[in-house]
């Protein structure tokens, strides 16, 4: 294997180490560490994609999860108006009119006057709606809870709040990743030194 693509040697966790990006990257540099955090996440996110059909599978009403996400912001929120939750759940408002449609139709949504505006309407939670809710924290709770057993409570609080600053973060910048990818300087050193041998081919 290449020296540049070597991975270095970690301790038996289960998991992958990260590649280098260069030759003299080792575990202690951030560059190393940022990339082990990248790929763990994605892995985290492969694992959140099982758990939560099984979550919903368990649960006492098995429902879309798109749909247990609108009655998840309706039931912390309260109130509010179509925009406002396709806004909310950064979501079409016309995919949205659709799933709120099943799931007044279910039973679980109901539209009501707006008491600020009588000529609008708002989205509210049924108690059958909030029944399938608090079902659904409870058996997620339950896995979790199962899952971190063997944590201490002092290692649950520092990763809770290392996490939600994680969190924090990725709300903040993830908007930039779909933009054009940064050209970094060695990019631009070799674009200018292909430019000599491009301009003479146009004049030959």
């Amino acid at each position: 294997m290449d020296e540049k693509t070597a991975a270095a040697p970690t301790a038996n966790t289960g998991r992958a180490p990260a590649i280098r990006t260069t030759a003299q990257e080792t575990p202690s540099d951030r560059g190393y560490q940022v990339a082990q955090l990248a790929d763990d996440v994605a892995r985290l996110i492969r694992g959140l994609a099982r758990a939560r059909s099984q979550f919903l599978a368990r649960a006492r009403d098995d429902m879309e999860w798109a749909a247990q996400i609108l009655i998840s912001y309706l039931a912390a929120g309260g109130p509010m108006r179509l925009g406002a939750l396709a806004a909310a759940v950064q979501s079409d408002p016309s995919t949205v009119s659709r799933q709120v449609a099943a799931l007044v139709r279910d039973g679980f949504v109901e539209r009501r006057a707006d008491p600020a505006d009588g000529r609008a309407v708002v989205l509210d939670v049924t108690e059958a709606g909030r029944q399938v809710h608090r079902d659904h924290i409870r058996v997620r709770n339950e896995r979790y809870e199962e899952m971190l057993a063997a944590w201490s409570s002092e290692d649950l609080a520092t990763f809770a709040a290392l996490l939600h600053r994680f969190g924090d973060a990725m709300e903040i910048h993830q908007p930039s990743w779909s933009a054009r990818p940064h050209r970094s300087d060695a990019d631009t050193e070799t674009d200018t030194s292909t430019r000599p041998d491009q301009e003479q081919d146009g004049r030959s």
